[in-house]
């Protein structure tokens, strides 16, 4: 058995969620983790958050009684006026825990999940691409949702495998394109979205379900397994899509993402080219030197969603690869703060995502599943592995979508 109790257990297992997955999440609504990271008692918080997502507000028919107008502060249940959360340096003193060192209880190796046949198909049937997670992996789907119009512009997952000894993070293009089943289809055409650009794009695939409920009565996606329509629908694409099988998914808010850093003393990255960027909608100001440095909370927000850089003249022409930097940013945090060292940090933690994360991990699956693969992660110093993929612009209802034309030679 372990040597840890149930408790410790509990509290190792949280920092490592924190640093190993939830940084992923980069674009972000909100609501509490409710009763699950304050209290260790993870209940299924994905049944309360239609009032949070709303969808991409014009594609809502109008019988729809859902206002395109919430404001920002009621969207994230804070004020305007809150003050980004101030940077500072971590504080200096010994290390009382080094010397502690978790042994898992020992597992058998798990049997490869049967191939699963969905009862209702959410795609066209065509696998994009496959082989990209082992057998043995647990996968959770991280998402991010944008400010303005609720799009989830972050989605990937992150693989684990204990018999490879790997954590594996897959980021797939906002902008690509998915085919649906007939089924969904015939729904996209009775709400006339048929032919609105970017209704096939993957950051819309939630919306797809939330706008076609109407329709679905009685349509079980994903066998129902995380108890809320739209969030299975996602996840069955994924693994019509990719042959990935989403054992839980996980969602952090931009709030989120600015007080995780901070409360873990910073992130430092290279930052490729020199960053500047001002929306007043979404309270985003963005100003980054180009070079390696210590970026805080906002200056992390503004680097993993940045899209466009300056020459030496400020001419905005130089090209970002957004998904790019969100690896960069991931890679580093991993590598600097997926440490045991850092679990007096865990009351910080917690305080700081009670409202800013909505998740599917159940407690049973804390003291069950994650907590001996997450404790072997830093035990037995996993590698941290990307995956990027070659893609081809393809222009469908006048907006510009993603094809995927296999992985890039230099994906790791």
């Amino acid at each position: 058995m372990s040597n840890l109790s149930k408790p410790k257990k509990a509290v190792v297992v949280v920092v490592i969620i924190i640093v190993v997955l939830i940084p992923a999440l980069l674009a972000f609504n909100d609501q509490g983790v409710q009763d699950a990271l304050s209290s260790l008692g993870v209940q299924n918080g994905a049944a309360d958050i239609d009032e949070y997502i709303n969808g991409n507000a014009k594609y809502y028919t109008s019988d729809e009684n859902r206002s395109p107008d919430t404001s920002v502060s009621d969207f994230f249940n804070l004020s305007q006026d809150q003050p980004v959360p101030v940077f500072t340096s971590p504080p200096n003193g010994a290390d009382i825990i080094e010397s502690v060192r978790i042994i898992p209880t020992p597992r058998p190796t798990p049997s490869p999940t049967p191939k699963w046949t969905p009862e209702n198909p959410a795609t066209d049937g065509e696998l994009l691409i496959d082989g990209l997670v082992e057998e043995d992996s647990v996968n959770v789907l991280i998402i991010g949702v944008d400010r303005t119009a609720y799009l989830f512009d972050t989605i990937g997952v992150v693989s684990i495998s204990r018999e490879k000894q790997t954590v594996k993070l897959i980021m797939f293009s906002r902008d690509l394109f998915i085919g649906y089943s007939e089924p969904v289809m015939q729904n996209i055409e009775k709400l006339r979205h048929n032919k609105l650009p970017g209704e096939y794009k993957f950051n819309n695939t939630y919306n797809v379900a939330k706008n076609t409920e109407k329709y679905t009565e009685g349509v079980v996606y994903n066998d129902n397994r995380f108890e809320h329509n739209a969030f299975d629908f996602l996840a069955q694409v994924v693994y019509e899509k990719f042959d990935i099988w989403v054992d839980d998914f996980i969602r952090l808010n931009t709030f989120g993402l600015v007080r995780l850093v901070d409360t873990f003393g910073g992130v430092r990255v290279h930052v490729p080219v020199y960053m500047r960027y001002h929306d007043p909608d979404q309270n985003l100001n963005i100003n980054i030197s180009k070079g390696t440095q210590v970026l805080n909370g906002a200056q992390a927000e503004g680097f993993v969603r940045f899209r466009q850089g300056y020459d030496s003249k400020g001419n905005l022409s130089i090209s970002a690869d957004r998904t790019q930097n969100q690896i960069a940013f991931l890679r580093a945090f991993y590598e600097q703060h997926a440490k045991l060292s850092n679990i007096d940090k865990i009351p910080d933690v917690i305080s700081n995502l009670k409202k800013n994360v909505i998740h599917s991990i159940s407690a049973d699956d804390i003291f069950t599943k994650y907590v001996d693969i997450l404790t072997a992660v830093v035990n037995e110093s996993y590698e941290f592995e990307t995956v990027n993929f070659n893609l081809i612009d393809k222009r469908i209802n006048g907006s510009v979508h993603h094809i995927i034309d296999g992985i890039a030679e230099d994906a790791e």
